[in-house]
């Protein structure tokens, strides 16, 4: 198969296109980062150029690209989109309608969704890990030291509006937005905030606006659940850094500034070569969920399973049914039960090992690329 594959600098980009050239297909590569990604006449052109001078049989991107969307139903060419992002920003599915389109998402929840929203051409795939790839990864000794830790995340605690949109509230609006943060906050495995996010919230929410005189500003369902979803997020990843940060040597991986108390800031590390580092040595692995990923493994996960690292993650539904609790990873339902297992598997080395041993070997087996490549491309088949 004769492939065009259009990147932007995505973390997966490598991994997937060697496992495609392995595959025996031919891939060639373009490379371009959207100033805006819905409107750019540049990129139009020259990507115009390379659907007219030459015949391919598909072009993929790791993330949904509208103008690559848009260009690719003109030329009559199927496009593949296998997505990492979650949930995928709300105007995207002004694109999604396209015939031409096969768009792959790992949360099986946000797929239903737009399926059953009429968009038949969006499908569920979990993600995938090139344990080939890690394996072959060698690291000095002052590598090891660097990155050894009883416990580590490598990730961003988010910086939620919330506060922000809040800000001329009455009083009871603030409090029942607190409710609903405060009980999701302390909920996993069942997601509250769609519901719970009602109609008379949001007019109360877009009234405050206007009373201070913001009248070009409005709130939509989506930005207000995602506004709290990311609040929930920057609260638990907080907490759960600064509890382990007290009993425990904590490192955090991450690219903004911050303060934590007990908390090693550790600054970024590159996705291909530091990060597996981090994971092979740190005892355990953090991997506190995006609150408003309702039921997808996220890529992380598997970053870390595949480097042969311990994970401490909450639960997600999809994570439950694929692996096993206490044998290849380690679930935890409260922000409380996290630091009870924390500590339990840090006194219980050999187990820990044990279950980091397990998970990568299940990754191997079961979320290999060459293994998702070919279900996408059996979906494609299927639903031309």
């Amino acid at each position: 198969m004769k492939i065009l594959f259009y990147d932007m600098g995505s973390y997966t980009y490598h991994d997937f296109l060697y496992y495609l050239k392995k595959a025996g297909h031919t891939c060639k590569t373009v490379y371009y980062h959207f100033p805006d990604k819905f409107h750019d006449d540049f990129f139009c052109e020259r990507f115009t150029e390379y659907l007219s001078k030459e015949t391919y049989d598909v072009v993929i991107s790791v993330n949904f690209f509208p103008l690559v969307a848009q260009l690719c139903n003109q030329h009559h060419v199927r496009y593949i989109a296998w997505c990492y992002d979650s949930p995928l920003e709300e105007r995207l599915a002004d694109y999604f309608h396209y015939e031409t389109n096969y768009i792959f998402l790992f949360d099986r929840v946000e797929a239903a969704q737009y399926q059953a929203a009429g968009y038949t051409q969006v499908f569920h795939l979990p993600l995938a890990v090139n344990t080939d790839r890690l394996d072959g990864l060698t690291f000095h000794a002052s590598q090891v030291a660097l990155h050894s830790a009883d416990v580590s995340f490598v990730g961003n605690l988010y910086d939620s509006p919330l506060e922000t949109l809040l800000y001329a509230a009455d009083g009871f609006t603030k409090g029942y937005v607190e409710g609903i943060l405060q009980a999701q906050l302390r909920i996993y495995g069942c997601y509250l905030l769609d519901d719970l996010v009602t109609e008379e919230l949001l007019c109360a929410v877009n009234s405050s606006f206007e009373k201070i005189g913001q009248t070009g500003l409005t709130l939509n369902h989506r930005g207000l659940v995602y506004a709290i979803a990311t609040e929930i997020t920057h609260l638990e990843r907080s907490f759960l850094l600064e509890q382990c940060g007290e009993l425990y040597d904590t490192h955090f991986y991450t690219s903004k500034p911050c303060h934590l108390n007990n908390v090693r800031l550790c600054g970024p590390v590159k996705y291909e070569d530091e990060m597996p580092c981090v994971f092979r040595y740190s005892k355990l692995n953090l991997c506190p969920t995006l609150k408003c990923i309702q039921s997808g493994i996220p890529l992380r996960a598997l970053d870390i399973m595949g480097a042969g690292g311990a994970l401490l993650a909450n639960y997600q539904p999809e994570l439950a049914e694929y692996f096993e609790d206490g044998k290849e990873l380690i679930l935890y339902g409260s922000m409380e039960e996290a630091i009870a297992k924390a500590d339990y598997y840090l006194k219980h080395d050999e187990l820990r090992k044990q279950i980091a041993r397990n998970g990568y070997q299940k990754v191997k087996k079961e979320f290999s690329y060459s293994k998702r490549i070919e279900e996408l491309f059996r979906v494609v088949q299927n639903n031309r």
